[in-house]
């Protein structure tokens, strides 16, 4: 960028000089090497007569912008990493006495050696993660004209900054770190919470059977308990039990009257020889059996007393099979109030229940065949909700949910209309890309969905599935099933369409066995750049849902997803 446009003698006498552009000044040195400037004009003719200049420097003085990116002095960070720095610098002289003087004949140098040193001075006081922050910091420093000892004047600078090559490949594996740290935390938290409820169920049960064994303990123990009192406590939890119970009793009947009949012989056989020797007189015989019965705890006449330990004849027994006793129902509870549902201001509203809602799920891979191109779905996935939140008028109309799939399923957003509040979902990679997965979870996820707004008195349509796919199934042969029960609209009311767009590894046949119609499924093209193409593929589906949205809105839906640049239709090979 050279200053001094041209250096010249200065002719004497009457010949006139050179003219000049209006961006340029004219600066003159005599013999001695004394500047003299004429505020920018050049010698009148009197002056070229008696003059003693004799060289004659034209310094431009005009703006100038040029766009340059700091990569050889990287500027360094407050915790010890660097930024690359492009800026868009404008600049002018203010002195070109001074450009004369210093031979200054590149401006580029002294501009950037300056802005090295300046943006390292604001940059110092910023982490890494932070550019923005320095960036704002940098346009404070130079809201206003910045004029150079040099006599340049810099007077506009917009920078960009991002961290240097190492720094970013620190970051990244940072981020993903953390990443797994968090989700590994959250997965702990969940099973803890899940092995706390099971630990807290089975105490609620343990501790009700041991208090109903309590209870019938210090019931049981209050009161004598005869054989018959036990076999009527058994039938009462086990009927099934009854013929065999009833056996027993009868046995145990028999075998205590056996008892009687020998005691009362044996009995008899002794008082009577008692009698004949005179010892116990014929009125004391009553009396003496009643008293032995007692002492042995066997049945006595007729008028003695019965107490624990006496054999008396069970009661009826419940017939073989009977139930035990009828537990009573409860009642049922209140009916469950109705929702109220509050209806918009008709003069602010833009969408309401009756103009209906589309059910979006996004099935982005998150498996391990997807890791190279992690950051870039999820840049792309980001892309897609600022579309949406700026296209306010049709946000309340679709429904967004976004599902990773590897070899297992991570619900990244619920069903939910995009707005200020939707935060952007993070993807992480995992394991081997499980296809029957991701249609089971879908399959059970759809149905809920669908009504539960439907609950909120919400038109709803047929679902739409947006597959992104960067590697093969793992389970090839075996997730056809499960496809073919989620799309098969003879057994899902809630079938959905899909349209499949595949990246990577996944193959042209995969997609199209996948999409619904042939003209859903696209496959990115031989000589495509696989992450130009994905971020290709979230232009066209934002394009496509903001679209679709205002159709629906107007009355008409239509869904026409655009062939995104880099991409062919899918045609099995």
């Amino acid at each position: 960028m050279p200053l001094i446009q041209n250096q010249t003698p200065v002719q004497r006498g009457f010949r006139p000089e050179p003219n000049r552009d209006p961006s340029v000044a004219a600066v003159y040195s005599t013999a001695s090497g004394e500047l003299v400037f004429f505020s920018g004009r050049t010698l009148s003719l009197s002056q070229r007569l008696f003059t003693e200049c004799r060289t004659r420097y034209d310094v431009d003085l005009g703006d100038h912008r040029r766009t340059a990116e700091l990569a050889s002095t990287p500027l360094r960070t407050s915790d010890g990493h660097h930024f690359i720095a492009t800026v868009n610098v404008g600049f002018r002289v203010h002195d070109p006495c001074e450009i004369v003087r210093r031979n200054i004949r590149d401006a580029l140098p002294v501009v950037y050696t300056f802005l090295g040193r300046a943006l390292e001075t604001v940059t110092s006081r910023f982490d890494v993660e932070s550019p923005s922050a320095a960036e704002q910091a940098i346009r404070r420093e130079f809201a206003i004209a910045v004029p150079l000892p040099d006599g340049i004047t810099i007077f506009e600078l917009t920078p960009h900054l991002r961290p240097d090559d190492a720094t970013a490949v620190y970051l990244r594996t940072r981020r993903d770190a953390r990443r797994a740290l968090d989700t590994d935390a959250d997965q702990h938290r969940v099973e803890l919470q899940r092995e706390r409820q099971r630990v807290e169920r089975e105490g609620l049960v343990q501790a009700s059977r041991l208090s109903a064994l309590e209870n019938e303990r210090q019931a049981l123990g209050s009161r004598g308990f005869t054989a018959a009192d036990m076999a009527r406590e058994h039938l009462i939890r086990h009927p099934e039990d009854t013929e065999r119970v009833t056996s027993m009793l009868l046995e145990h009947e028999r075998a205590m009257l056996t008892a009687q009949d020998s005691h009362g012989q044996r009995t008899t056989e002794f008082i009577k020889f008692m009698m004949d020797k005179g010892v116990v007189q014929p009125g004391q015989f009553q009396p003496f059996v009643q008293g032995a019965a007692q002492a042995y705890g066997l049945p006595g006449t007729a008028g003695a007393i019965t107490g624990p330990g006496t054999w008396q004849q069970p009661a009826v027994l419940p017939p073989s099979g009977a139930a035990g006793p009828a537990v009573p129902a409860t009642t049922a509870g209140p009916p469950p109030r109705e929702q109220v549902v509050l209806e918009q201001d008709p003069k602010t509203k833009v969408w309401g229940p009756t103009d209906g809602v589309q059910p979006v799920y996004l099935l982005v891979d998150e498996s391990s065949g997807a890791a190279p191109y992690l950051d870039d779905l999820g840049d792309g996935l980001q892309r897609l909700l600022d579309g949406l939140r700026r296209a306010a008028d049709i946000a309340p109309a679709i429904r967004l949910s976004v599902l990773g799939f590897a070899d297992q399923v991570a619900a990244r957003l619920s069903m939910a209309a995009v707005d200020a509040n939707t935060s952007v979902p993070w993807l992480t990679s995992r394991g081997p890309a499980s296809y029957a997965n991701a249609f089971e979870t879908l399959y059970g996820r759809i149905s809920p969905d669908v009504d539960g707004l439907k609950a909120q008195g919400i038109t709803v349509r047929r679902p739409l599935v947006f597959l992104l796919a960067a590697a093969p199934p793992a389970d090839e042969g075996i997730w056809q099933t499960p496809y073919a029960r989620l799309t098969d609209p003879a057994t899902h009311r809630y079938a959905p369409q899909i349209v499949a767009c595949g990246v990577g590894g996944a193959t042209a046949g995969l997609i199209a066995a996948v999409a619904s119609k042939p003209e859903f499924g696209y496959v990115a093209t031989a000589d495509a750049d696989v992450r130009t193409a994905i971020v290709d593929y979230w232009d066209a589906l934002t394009r496509c849902l903001v679209t679709y949205g205002r159709t629906l809105l107007a009355g008409a839906p239509d869904l026409e997803f655009e062939l995104p640049p880099h991409f062919r239709v899918a045609a099995p090979s």
